[in-house]
């Protein structure tokens, strides 16, 4: 049995998803916290909850109608016949009006694949979302439906011809779904123990997991030995795994660090062990113990260190690549191991949440780029309207100036996230081809996955004809400081004493003069450029400047080297002492910022 797809109407943040694909293999479900991801794969489960979707215009239950999962699955003849014998009842199989209906039963059993459509309500019931349930052909007006009766006595299955409407594949669809599908939450599995009994197949909530493992080490002991196998090849911390009786007719997993059992005292129970150990024990014994299965996993990178999601990964898709697997995640670095099938990016808006298809040339793409960039590709997956800045300090300080200024933070769904460029971008000339070749391809790769994008970049030294040019080659999407770098509006001789001040590990003992007369000295001498009328507060020389390392020479020869200013690491403070003092020196500054939010909202 495999999902084809699925439609989630009024549960929870959903109002209507519409219909959401998947396939064999690995299916991602990317987005950011809180966005839906979540509420998706509990919409798959079993048991629907009636959790309804409610808006600020519909909230009361007497207005608002019951959540409804629909549900295409690919079910093959066996797997029905299988349920029919699981189901322990009587079964109706509509069949064509055909001068042979029994040859449709014959050829219904070895049917490869069935496309059925349910409909999962709140409660255990599912329907079919048609007549026939298993959709292999249709009912010509006024034509005798007809119908074969399925009753299992002594092991065999015996058919009957009836000439009436039943149909029960919804139902049987149901049986297979609750001994197929198996949901894996982020929450701590309390299933350190469980009765001392036979048990062959593991619930769907796993709570029989030391039963299940009971059984294999006794009567398929080399496959309990792979196991344990996988999970030392996931953690490095466990060395083996053993079953014991702990009274009351119970038996309890217990984990060892190393591969020698020598005393019970030295091993440890599965409820004292990570998190993530009982959470992957669960799953590798479903995928070993039951075939064609789908497996739902929920926020995979927070019960599991990366390199365990992909050990985890690697073993899933190697040597249990049969089962389809749904897999939800807010580090899209999972995307790099994963090799997906699909990928639905969940985003929120509000009460309303919604799911977009990506496709994997898109995401290949980007993350080529991304890598090259140093781009946070979670950045991308948490954001509708992004504005690439050349470093950490843009992307730290911008907002803040943002906030300050308009006295609320960044339009939702609006970050400032920073190109930390690598390779052949590393250069200390902001020449324009460097600069065009970043903005285009970021521009063509996040063009499918979001919906507005802008550029900062320093001036440092192109002219301001160059960037005029480059500003309308880009359609308004470049933007470049007016100053050099942001540190040209920090040249200030009291916001630099109170920096110093507080980072010195000697009293000061310099003032705001002598401070002055230092930056006067080094813009006069060792910093001097064509612009330089001895003033420092002159927007000419400002623009100019190498701002970033005057301030960090008149730190160090000021403290004798006690004191440093990297431009990294101490912007900000810096920033913050200048607003303290003389806030309107930042006023172009943060008329800046706010023309890049508009540019993008």
């Amino acid at each position: 049995m495999k999902l084809l797809s699925a439609r989630v109407i009024g549960f929870q943040s959903f109002g209507d998803s519409a219909d959401i694909p998947f396939k064999d293999g690995i299916n991602l479900i990317v987005g950011q916290n809180n966005s839906g991801k979540s509420a998706l794969l509990r919409a798959l489960q079993h048991q629907l909850t009636d959790d309804r979707h409610r808006t600020p215009e519909r909230w009361n239950n007497v207005e608002i109608a019951m959540p409804e999962v629909r549900l295409t699955l690919g079910v093959s003849g066996s797997e029905f016949r299988s349920a029919i014998f699981m189901s322990g009842r009587d079964n109706f199989i509509p069949i064509p009006p055909d001068p042979d209906p029994m040859a449709f039963i014959d050829t219904f059993w070895t049917d490869p694949m069935m496309n059925v459509a349910v409909i999962h309500r709140p409660g255990n019931s599912f329907t079919a979302a048609a007549y026939p349930g298993h959709g292999k052909f249709q009912i010509p007006n006024g034509a005798q439906h007809t119908c074969a009766m399925m009753q299992v006595n002594d092991g065999n299955l015996h058919t009957t011809l009836q000439y009436r409407m039943d149909d029960t594949t919804a139902e049987l669809v149901r049986y297979l779904w609750h001994s197929r599908m198996f949901f894996f939450s982020a929450e701590r599995m309390n299933i350190g123990n469980s009765p001392a009994e036979p048990a062959s197949r593991l619930t769907p909530n796993a709570s029989n997991l030391p039963s299940v493992m009971l059984t294999l080490q006794g009567s398929q002991g080399d496959l309990f030995t792979k196991l344990v196998r996988h999970l030392r090849d996931i953690f490095s911390t466990v060395g083996n795994v053993s079953l014991a009786p702990i009274g009351n007719g119970l038996v309890e997993v217990r984990v060892w660090p190393t591969e020698a059992m020598e005393r019970i005292e030295l091993s440890f129970p599965l409820l004292q062990s990570g998190t993530g150990v009982a959470q992957v024990m669960a799953i590798l014994t479903a995928v070993m113990t039951v075939e064609n299965s789908i497996i739902l996993i929920d926020e995979i990178n927070s019960f599991l260190h990366p390199s365990a999601v992909k050990a985890l990964l690697r073993i899933l898709q190697t040597e249990y690549s049969d089962h389809q697997y749904i897999i939800s995640t807010h580090a899209p670095e999972v995307i790099g191991f994963s090799n997906p099938c699909t990928v639905h990016l969940v985003k929120r808006n509000g009460y309303e949440s919604s799911i977009h298809r990506l496709t994997l040339t898109d995401i290949s793409d980007f993350r080529k780029v991304a890598d090259h960039l140093g781009i946070s590709m979670a950045d991308v997956f948490a954001a509708d309207r992004i504005v690439w800045v050349e470093g950490q300090t843009e992307e730290l300080c911008f907002p803040l100036l943002y906030q300050q200024a308009m006295g609320q933070p960044l339009p939702r769904g609006t970050i400032f996230t920073s190109v930390v460029a690598t390779g052949d971008f590393i250069a200390k000339r902001r020449d324009r081809p460097m600069i065009y070749q970043i903005y285009q391809r970021l521009s063509q790769a996040a063009a499918p996955l979001v919906n507005a994008v802008a550029f900062s970049f320093d001036s440092e030294e192109l002219t301001d004809d160059e960037k005029t040019d480059m500003m309308r080659d880009s359609q308004g999407r470049l933007h470049f400081l007016p100053r050099r770098h942001i540190e040209c509006y920090l040249v200030n001789a009291e916001a630099l004493l109170l920096f110093m001040a507080e980072r010195d590990s000697e009293p000061l003992k310099v003032d705001v003069a002598e401070i002055e007369s230092k930056l006067v000295d080094l813009a006069s001498n060792e910093f001097r450029i064509a612009e330089w009328q001895g003033n420092l507060s002159d927007p000419a020389w400002l623009s100019k400047v190498d701002a970033a390392k005057l301030l960090a020479t008149a730190c160090a020869e000021l403290t004798d080297q006690r004191v440093t200013f990297k431009k990294k690491n101490d912007t900000l403070a810096l920033i913050q002492a200048v607003q303290s003092i003389a806030a309107n020196q930042l006023d172009e500054l943060t008329a800046y910022v706010r023309s890049l939010v508009e540019a993008v909202t």
